[in-house]
Parts: C-alpha cells; structure tokens; sequence
C-alpha cells in the first residue's frame, strides 16, 4: 500500500490492520525465538561436535603417544632379550671350554696316576719276584743241607719207594 491509500483508509480499517499487524509481528517474534533457540542449539551441537573433534584428535594424540611407548616398550624388551641372549651363549661357550679343559687336565692326570701306578705296580712285581728268588734260594739252600745231612735218608726212601713198588 502507498501513503495515499493509507490516508483515505478509516480509523477503523488502520486499526483493524495494525491489530493485524501486530499478531503477525508476534508471530514473526514467536518464529523468531524458534529459530534463534534453533540455532541456539545447533550451535550448541556444532561446538560440542567441534569439541568432540577436538577431543578426538587429542585422544589420537593420546593413543599415538601410547601407540610410540608401547612400541619403545617392545622394542626395549626385544633388546634386552637380545643381550640376554648373547650372553647366555656367551656363558654358555665360557662353560664348555672351562669343562673341556676341566676334563682334559683330569684326563692328564689320570694317565699320570695310571703311569705312576704302572710304575709302582712293575716295582712291586719285581720286588716280589726278587723276595720269593730269595726265599725259594734259601729254602732250596736249606733243603739242599738237609738232604745232605740226612743223606742215610735218601736210602732209607729209595728202599721204601722199591719195596711199596714191588708189592
């Protein structure tokens, strides 16, 4: 409508439209509160989505850090295996050559004392042998005289040996 139309309208028509006016501009207010509180609330939503991004990249950040200290863990862990390792057979090469040697110095000594014996056992046989020479010389010896003494014996036998023959 123009200013025109506006002045040749009655008390009445312009309060009627301004009644009508107001009702549509309460109405607009009404949607106007809607579609703030909607807004509103949508912002709401994409803050807390913002913040849900920001608490998601932070938590990656989180995971990341225990992902690299898991990681650092394991490989920490792989190392030390890895020595123990060397070392055991490190240990383990030191022990079989100390028990190498261990059981060459004990076959050494063995032979030795084996020798040692051999030696002392060759002794004690030719010890033995001269003392039984010795003793069977003298008990020959002593024989040898007893025979000769007892010479009338020698008959006295021959006699006893010829007639137990006879009979």
């Amino acid at each position: 409508m123009t200013d025109q139309d506006l002045k040749k309208l009655s008390r009445r028509d312009l309060l009627e439209m301004l009644i009508e006016q107001s009702k549509e501009v309460s109405e607009l207010r009404e949607k106007l509160n809607e579609a703030e509180a909607s807004l509103k609330s949508r912002e709401i939503k994409v803050n807390e989505a913002g913040s849900i991004a920001e608490a998601a990249l932070q938590l990656n950040g989180v995971f990341e850090a225990a992902q690299a200290a898991c990681q650092q863990y394991t490989d920490n862990i792989c190392q030390l295996s890895q020595r123990q390792e060397e070392i055991c057979t490190r240990i383990e090469a030191e022990s079989e050559a100390k028990a190498k040697k261990i059981l060459e110095e004990a076959q050494k000594k063995s032979e030795e004392m084996e020798h040692h014996t051999k030696v002392q056992c060759d002794e004690m046989v030719k010890r033995a042998k001269a003392e039984s020479k010795a003793y069977w010389d003298a008990v020959s010896e002593k024989l040898e005289l007893f025979y000769e003494e007892h010479n009338g014996l020698r008959d006295m036998l021959a006699v006893l040996t010829s007639r137990g023959n006879k009979e």
